[in-house]
């Protein structure tokens, strides 16, 4: 039976997948506020890569978040600033948003899929500093020109 970590490759130790595995991911978004709570569109998600365990995440997260002016978007939920220029991300309109999930495979012979454990946001961007709707040519620059750590890995 076929599985949705079968062929896949730690992005940091390279060592292959098991049923528990990480996600990063980039993704065009747009969340809008219901009664029930805030509802994430979204518009396009790009895998960036994959990571074995709890500690590969861990040292990819930390690399990631370190090239970052503000990491893990907090506010309101409406404006947050961007996570490496500062300028107010409105979230109600599309954005670029990084994001780690821990996953659990739940293939079975006739579907290959997982489910999402948890989720946590790395990064929001402005749209200065990367296009919504163009997520998988999104490479977030900072003003010296020096590249996020997220599209290295």
């Amino acid at each position: 039976m076929r599985t949705s970590f079968e062929g896949l490759r730690c992005g940091v130790c390279e060592c292959e997948l098991r049923e528990d595995y990480f996600s990063l991911s980039k993704r065009s978004q747009t969340v809008t506020a219901t009664p029930s709570g805030n509802v994430v569109m979204v518009s396009e998600d790009e895998l960036v890569t994959d990571f074995c365990g709890i500690e590969c995440s861990d040292y990819a997260e930390v690399a990631i978040t370190s090239t970052l002016t503000t990491p893990y978007p907090s506010g309101d939920g409406k404006t947050v600033p961007c996570s490496l220029c500062l300028r107010p991300v409105d979230r109600r309109q599309p954005h670029v948003s990084v994001c780690m999930a821990k996953l659990e495979d739940a293939s079975k012979p006739w579907l290959v899929t997982a489910n999402v454990r948890d989720e946590r946001e790395l990064a929001v961007y402005c749209v200065n500093c990367a296009q919504p709707h163009r997520a998988r040519h999104a490479e977030p620059q900072r003003d010296d020109s020096t590249s996020v750590a997220f599209a290295r890995i």
